[in-house]
């Protein structure tokens, strides 16, 4: 009812009036960011600890979607209640990814999670931090093994496992790199199938665009001389040369180095045009 009729009741004055119901304050101002993130704006700090007391589950989507809450206090308040998750994502979105990923690492001790972050920040040195913190963790080198194929070379990660270490189904992830390494041949050589094809293909249109005619008539002036391309008197004879990006000339009007046959130059866009014939459409009379 309240959001229905902002017009009659204010925001501030519903948050007001529940300033000591705080659980229904943040009900209303959880709905109020649902219907629009920016109406509310002003009270996105509050909202923080009304989250983290009443509504943890829905306290990480919220600093997700909220480009207006105060980080640091959101950071604060998490690190206070002890709140993992939202304090390895605040980081990150503070632009400190390599401390997002050590509390990742050290905190939550989660392999999977971590490369997640990884492939989502597309960092190189994420990776190599990954790398370093996981080559004595004989759970996390498997882990890496198996996800790291597509995203970084598995050869940095392989020199630098020590020799007699026991990693569990080593073998396993060994036999996946080479499957994941085969399958990348395949397809870039079904892309570089592709690529060809399609050139060919729009050579061939190309070739077939070049070839249809081209109007040529009283409009159209020489780039040269901007006189007329055509001459008043039908009975007079002339020589028009029409390059392939439609720029006409007087065969006269042209410089000496582009009446070449093999190849002529459009002066206009500094086009080469290589012949005879194909390139470009002299026209006589």
């Amino acid at each position: 009812m309240f959001l229905d009729n902002e017009d009659k009741i204010s925001i501030d004055r519903v948050v007001e009036e529940l300033e000591n119901r705080p659980e229904l304050q943040h009900v209303y101002l959880h709905k109020l960011f649902k219907r629009d993130h920016h109406k509310g704006q002003r009270y996105h700090e509050k909202q923080i600890s009304l989250y983290a007391e009443y509504d943890r589950p829905n306290l990480l989507p919220f600093l997700r979607d909220s480009t207006h809450c105060p980080l640091e206090k959101a950071l604060e308040i998490c690190q206070q209640r002890n709140f993992v998750e939202e304090t390895v994502y605040l980081p990150s979105r503070m632009g400190n990814s390599h401390s997002a990923l050590k509390m990742i690492m050290e905190e939550l001790q989660d392999v999977d999670k971590a490369i997640e972050f990884a492939k989502e920040q597309d960092d190189g040195e994420l990776w190599e931090d990954l790398i370093l913190y996981s080559i004595d963790k004989p759970p996390f080198i498997t882990g890496l093994l198996n996800n790291i194929g597509t995203h970084v070379d598995p050869i940095l990660l392989i020199h630098r496992i020590k020799e007699g270490m026991e990693i569990p189904n080593l073998r396993d992830s060994l036999v996946k790199i080479l499957q994941d390494y085969n399958l990348q041949i395949l397809l870039r050589e079904g892309c570089k199938k592709i690529l060809v094809a399609d050139s060919l293909s729009l050579l061939k249109k190309m070739h077939r665009t070049q070839m249809k005619g081209v109007l040529v008539d009283e409009e159209n002036i020489c780039e040269s001389c901007l006189s007329p391309i055509l001459p008043s008197d039908a009975s007079k004879s002339f020589s028009v040369v029409v390059f392939h990006c439609r720029h006409m000339f007087h065969r006269e009007c042209l410089p000496v180095s582009n009446t070449v046959s093999s190849v002529q130059f459009c002066n206009i866009c500094s086009a080469k045009h290589r012949g005879p014939g194909s390139a470009v459409l002299e026209m006589k009379k």
